[in-house]
Parts: C-alpha cells; structure tokens; sequence
C-alpha cells in the first residue's frame, strides 16, 4: 500500500516536499498580490495626484481668466476714467477760452461804445447801459455803477456785499482801484480766505464767513460798522435774497439786487423764506424782477435798470440823483445770457413748469 502512494507522488518526491512548494508559491502569490496590492495604490496616487494637479491646473487657468477678465475690466475702467477725464479736461479748457472771448469781445464793445456813441445826449436808462464795462465784476457792472456814481455822487465811499464770493463782488473794482472800504460776506470760508488774500492791500476792506439770514442781517452789519453811511450795498446768494433785502434796516443810496431772469419780467414771485434748496432745479431760487421792485418800491427805491447778462438790477435810494427817472420791470428786464457765447444767446428754461411737476412752491408777492 505505501509503495503505491509513493508510487502516485510527481517525480517520486515526498507529500513533505510538494507542501513546500505549496507554500512556496503560496508566498509566492502573496508577494504578487502584494506587489499588485503596492501597484495598484500606487497607481491610485498617481491618479488621485493626476487629479489634484489637473484640478489645480484647471482652478489656476480659471483663476488667470478671470484674472485676465478682471485685468481687462480694469485697465478699461482706468481707460474710461482716462478718457473721462481728458474730455472733461478739453471741455473745461473749452469753456475757458469761451468766458475769456466773451470777456475780451464784451471789453472791445465797451471800447467802441465809449469812443463812438454821443454817451453825454443818451438818456437814462441807455445812458446808464450804454457806459458798462467789466473790470473786476462778474458781468458789466463796473461801468453801470460807475455810470451812477457820477450822477449821484460817491458819498462815504463804504459798500456792502452780500454774497461777495471769492472776486468781491460788484464794489470789488472800486475797493481795489479806488481805495473805498467796505464789507464781504460770504458763507464759503474757502471763499472768504480768497478775498482777504485779494483785498490785502486795502485795510478798509473786512471779510467774513457768515450764513446770513433775515434774522441776523442787520446785527450782522452793525457789529462791523456798516449800519449807516453805506453808499453802495448788493445782495447776491441766489436764494433768499428777496427775504434779505425785506429784512434790511440800512438804506444805502445805491442797491444792486440779483433778480431771477427765468422768472420772467410779469410775475411778482420769489421762493418761501428758508425752503430747502436740495434736490431742486437749476434756477430754483431767488425773485423775479417784478418782485425785487416792488418791495425795493416799498421801501423808498425806485429800478433805474438791468444790467445786459440778465443777472443784476440796480435801484436808486428816492432821494438820490432824482433826474435819473424809475423804469418798470418790463422796461429794464433783460434775459438770462450765456456768460461764454459771444452772441449773448439767451439761457430759456420754463421754470414755472418745473416748479410745478416736482410741487415746489412759489410765493407770489
């Protein structure tokens, strides 16, 4: 019987022997699988590593279009801005060169009236109009006021300027040229500094930064000696000035007053004492002509006329220079101009209708 199994055993070789190379291959498949085992995680990192560096790969492409997208936007924006800028740069120069053309055509026209017109056979208010020139004014007060000056005399040689911002107003040529002395008020302390720096040479001249309203007015005033003996005194803040000027207790022999040109030459209106003045339209603001004059009736003043810009009206104290004759409203107005076409074209906006769509009031005088 044992030797038949031996007989059946491969190559004659033992059960002992074919258990080692059973265990040998045995190991043998268990390194394979080992092997295959290491393979295959490190096939698995390799993957998951190709993963993570095609997503970064992808995240980072991302990142640099948008990168690219936000560069872009940008360097657009920064070229809109530059763009912006150089247009509005080129239309300020534009209207600067505009202003000083009108300026320079509005000079040689004084010239020409001066040499060419008979000035001494004109009548008020041409004789008046017909002498106007800018020298340090906005528009072409200086000469209209030097025009009346000459009719009623120079006084005291004190004005007051209400709202004088940073050139001085309409007295500014006689406080620099003719030494008189007078009062700025401004509210913009900006404003305020400018002048003083300007008016430097003149001690006569005081400057302030005030809000002046109807309550503080003449206080305001009298605390700088300007209560009295004041020859010339202009109000010009675009706002309540018709309050203001109801409100004054001095009475100088010459009042320069803003008027509202859009307001038209009829109507009797101004805005309501201390309406806010935010979020309104241009041209909100102020009287009419018709409103000024009367309460400047009113008050002993008679309108002896308009200025050409449509911006100020100039009034006579009744006891002074009486051959210089009233004008009604309609016959002095004169419509709101462009201050940088030479054509003097006319500003139109129908006020009355803006007024009304956005509910604002009006107080009719």
């Amino acid at each position: 019987m044992l030797k038949r199994v031996w007989s059946w055993t491969p190559a004659g070789r033992s059960l002992e022997a074919l258990r080692a190379d059973v265990r040998r291959l045995t190991a043998a498949i268990e390194r394979l699988e080992g092997i295959q085992r290491k393979d295959a995680e490190q096939l698995k990192k390799v993957r998951e590593a190709v993963a993570e560096n095609t997503a970064a790969a992808r995240r980072a492409l991302e990142a640099s279009e948008a990168s690219g997208a936000e560069f872009r936007r940008v360097a657009e924006k920064v070229r809109d801005a530059e763009h912006a800028e150089l247009l509005e740069r080129v239309e300020a120069a534009r209207r600067t060169d505009a202003k000083w053309r009108k300026i320079f055509s509005n000079q040689l026209g004084a010239l020409l009236r001066h040499v060419c017109l008979p000035l001494d056979r004109l009548q008020p208010p041409h004789s008046l109009n017909a002498r106007r020139f800018r020298l340090r004014s906005q528009n072409e007060e200086d000469g209209v006021l030097l025009a009346l000056l000459n009719i009623a005399g120079w006084g005291a040689t004190r004005f007051v300027e209400i709202g004088s911002g940073k050139s001085g107003g309409n007295a500014a040529g006689l406080a620099h040229e003719c030494g008189w002395s007078g009062l700025l008020v401004e509210l913009s302390e900006r404003s305020v500094e400018l002048a003083r720096a300007k008016f430097a040479a003149n001690r006569g001249v005081a400057a302030i930064a005030a809000r002046v309203t109807p309550a503080n007015v003449n206080t305001l005033l009298a605390s700088h000696g300007f209560d009295r003996e004041v020859d010339i005194l202009s109000i010009d803040i675009d706002s309540y000035d018709y309050w203001i000027l109801e409100a004054l207790t001095v009475a100088p022999r010459i009042l320069v007053v803003e008027y509202n040109a859009l307001f038209g030459p009829d109507r009797r209106v101004t805005i309501p004492l201390d309406q806010p003045l935010d979020a309104t339209p241009k041209g909100y603001g102020g009287a009419s002509l018709a409103a000024l004059t009367a309460l400047a009736n009113r008050k002993g003043y008679r309108l002896v006329t308009c200025e050409n810009a449509g911006a100020n009206a100039f009034f006579l104290r009744h006891d002074v220079a009486p051959g210089v004759p009233a004008v009604t409203p309609a016959a002095a107005y004169k419509p709101l101009r462009s201050r940088v076409d030479i054509d003097d074209v006319e500003i139109k906006s129908d006020i009355f209708a803006a007024v009304a769509k956005l509910n604002l009031p009006l107080v009719e005088v």
